[in-house]
């Protein structure tokens, strides 16, 4: 970990490139290790600037769910300012909270925020040296977020771009796409494999234009070309960077682990979680994944824990609201085994919109969406590759008993508008007020590794 290959014979300019950094400070748990951090590729990049001019590259996404925003009330914004960042995208995540709110932050960065393909108040465009840099932000980015509607000609416009770039002197022009292949669970557990079909059709109407294409977004990482020109994309969470040699030609490097390097400077982000990782809410005698096929299914539990703490008749998860940690063994979440702490549960909601909801569901519609979201989540469904939420190829989870009759089901507030359309209609819902990760560390103290209930719907 933190070795990175030597720059090939020619190379002008080497690129880390991140994605989906998430403001990650503090080093954490997950099923493979110890995460990488931010100040570990800053480390990364220092150390590849004594033998080669070098630049941080980012792809969007700088403070998704990092748990401070919970802990503080605050996105860690000046965390991320702090960086040694050259350029980065706007992500999806990026407009969460509104095109104000967006272009505040934006102005606080001592490096430029891009988006050509959404009319943001962003910059399209950016010059790194000899390097001409184009934002793309997620191709289905207004069905995710609050973004605005993408421009009509982006795809012409990449091009366009690209074409003035190199007229005011850019060498080599760099997409920052954010979006990314397709993943899911290798058969062995032992990592993921991919597709990249889709992303393909993405890039193809501007992809000979450009040299090189850095995409992000989703969790996996992967290496390889699209419509032609070589591309990379890196585990999110400051977890891998793509390194590319640009000289005469650009190479993709491949995809390198990230050190886990504790912050240079404490922050109230970093002090927050910190302090949250040292109160322990439990302890769980074994590992549960979210990973398609373990033995001990994270959103199991998850479900169970919402079951229990509403009092509703059973709890459903959909796992890729609950996704914390790169899957470079497959599992994109974890707990356990031993001591689980309250910065594992955060990490798990790590939004202060997660209180739980409870909805009076018919006879058979909890495994009737149950059945639909596994036709669309199914990775031999390469149809439904380009449908914005279905990044997370791995099944729902259901806890509870719900007979003929119906009964009622806690979920997270997000997962309603999904069941509605699963189901063709709409719910009523109300707010318990219980926090989701209350019912979480609530479930794990009570014991609950020995009393997942699986769905009863008969």
């Amino acid at each position: 970990m933190g070795e990175l290959p030597p720059p090939l014979r020619g190379t002008a300019l080497r690129i880390l490139a991140t994605s989906d950094l998430g403001a990650a400070s503090v080093p954490v748990r997950t099923s493979h290790g110890s995460a990488g951090t931010c100040a570990g590729v800053a480390a990364l990049l220092e150390r590849e600037r004594e033998r080669v001019p070098a630049e941080w590259f980012d792809v969007g996404d700088v403070v998704v769910g990092n748990p401070a925003y919970v802990l503080t009330g605050e996105r860690p914004w000046d965390d991320v300012a702090g960086l040694p960042i050259a350029v980065t995208a706007a992500g999806n995540h990026e407009f969460d909270d509104g095109l104000d709110a967006l272009r505040a932050a934006a102005a606080r960065l001592p490096f430029p925020m891009l988006c050509s393909n959404a009319d943001a108040g962003l910059p399209a465009t950016a010059t790194v040296g000899d390097v001409g840099v184009i934002g793309l932000t997620h191709p289905r980015c207004p069905d995710l977020t609050r973004c605005p509607p993408l421009r009509e000609d982006r795809d012409a416009r990449v091009a366009e771009l690209a074409r003035e770039l190199r007229r005011d002197g850019a060498r080599w022009v760099v997409v920052l796409l954010h979006d990314g292949v397709t993943f899911w669970p290798a058969a062995d557990g032992g990592g993921v494999e991919t597709r990249s079909e889709y992303l393909d059709e993405i890039a193809r109407p501007w992809a000979a234009a450009v040299d090189l294409i850095l995409a992000g977004h989703n969790f996996a990482a992967w290496t390889g070309e699209l419509a032609g020109t070589p591309a990379g994309e890196p585990h999110l969470f400051a977890t891998s960077v793509v390194v590319a040699d640009l000289g005469e030609e650009v190479h993709v490097r491949g995809v390198f682990r990230v050190p886990p390097e504790p912050p240079r400077t404490p922050t109230p982000a970093t002090q927050a979680m910190e302090a949250a990782g040292a109160r322990p809410v439990g302890s769980l005698p074994d590992l549960w994944l979210t990973r398609t096929g373990a033995q001990r299914y994270l959103p199991h539990l998850l479900a169970d824990a919402f079951r229990v703490a509403t009092g509703a008749d059973a709890g459903f998860v959909v796992p890729n609201f609950h996704g914390i940690q790169a899957p470079v063994d497959g599992a994109i979440a974890a707990l356990g085994p031993g001591t689980v702490s309250e910065l594992d549960v955060l990490r798990l909601v790590a939004a202060p919109d997660y209180d739980l909801q409870v909805a009076e569901l018919r006879g058979g519609e909890l495994e009737a969406a149950a059945a639909r979201h596994w036709r669309l989540a199914d990775p031999r469904n390469a149809a439904a590759d380009a449908i914005a939420e279905n990044w997370c190829r791995m099944p729902s989870a259901a806890s509870g008993a719900h007979g003929r009759a119906g009964g009622t089901v806690a979920v997270i507030p997000a997962v309603i508008a999904f069941l509605e359309r699963w189901l063709g209609r709409e719910l009523e819902a109300h707010d318990s007020g219980i926090p989701a990760a209350r019912a979480i560390a609530a479930r794990i103290s009570a014991g609950a590794a020995g009393a997942i209930r699986r769905p009863s719907m008969n």
